[in-house]
Formats: structure tokens, C-alpha cells, sequence
């Protein structure tokens, strides 16, 4: 039970976790040695607070933020959509279509007058038109109402509300 407990406590974090945490997000790359100067911290320190903070699960992974416009994907939408009348086999269908769809980048459960949050990247509206259409008329029994939002430009992206 005790120990239970304990994965349940939220982790324990500090004003250098976060200075760490904060030049992470900006520098996935950089040296521990750098990090640490930046920080007034020991590397030994530093690389101490780094498997904390990973062993915790505060830090899930290390990710590469890939610009898909240089890669010819030029188009990213989040389509909004709510469901009706389906079997759970159902629904395990179209959430393994869209989660092994290789252009769907994040599928979403949300509340308000939407069920879930779909993200994808098309190289081009064609594509877009493509895929939508397909997902519409596959899981049409399941798709009550669908909003496409096509997004222009990315004035801010953090991962951390500090």
C-alpha cells in the first residue's frame, strides 16, 4: 500500500528543475556541461536532477521537433468531430485507423460538443481532401458532425505553462 501511495505523490520539483526543464525545451541538445554553467550548478548535479526527473516521469522523452513544411507537408489541420451509435468494435476500428494513419499526427478524447481531436499534416490540399474523405465515408455510421480548422501560421508552441 505504501508503496502505491508513493507513485501516486506528485513529484517533488524545484526552481532549478524547472530553469533546467525551461532550457530543454528551448535546447534539447545542449551539453550537460553547458547546461550546468547556464544553471550555477555542478554537471554531477545536473545530470543527477536529469535521471530524477526522467525516473519521475516529469520528463517522458527526448523528442526532435521536425519542421514539416521543409519536408513538403504544407498543410496541418485539426478536425473536430463528435460520434453517434457505435459498437466498441466499432470504436476500436476508427481509433486504430486514424492512431496507424501515418499522415494523423494526434488523436484526442475532449469534452465540450466534441468528442475528438484529430491532427494531421497533408503535403498539399489534394492530399488533405484525400484523407478527410476517406475517413468520412469509412467511419460515416460513427461521424455525427466534423470541423476542419486549417492552421496558417504558429505565432507560439511551449510545452510548459512556465
Amino acid at each position: 500500500m505504501r508503496k502505491l501511495q508513493k507513485n501516486l505523490e506528485k513529484p517533488k520539483i524545484n526552481a532549478k528543475d524547472i530553469e533546467i526543464i525551461k532550457i530543454l525545451e528551448e535546447e534539447g541538445r545542449i551539453p550537460i556541461t553547458e547546461l550546468a554553467e547556464r544553471v550555477k550548478l555542478s554537471h554531477e548535479t545536473v545530470r543527477y536532477k536529469l535521471n530524477k526527473l526522467t525516473k519521475s516521469g516529469i520528463i517522458e522523452k527526448f523528442i526532435v521537433r521536425i519542421n514539416k513544411k521543409k519536408l513538403g507537408y504544407n498543410i496541418y489541420a485539426v478536425i473536430m468531430l463528435s460520434t453517434w451509435n457505435y459498437t466498441k468494435e466499432e470504436w476500436e476500428e476508427f481509433l486504430n485507423y486514424l492512431i496507424k494513419h501515418k499522415n494523423v499526427t494526434s488523436v484526442e478524447k475532449i469534452t465540450g460538443d466534441y468528442d475528438l481531436k484529430i491532427g494531421l499534416w497533408a503535403k498539399n490540399t489534394e492530399e488533405f481532401d484525400f484523407i478527410s474523405h476517406a475517413i468520412k465515408t469509412k467511419f460515416s455510421k460513427i461521424i455525427k458532425d466534423w470541423q476542419t480548422f486549417i492552421f496558417t501560421k504558429q505565432y507560439k508552441w511551449k510545452e510548459l505553462p512556465f
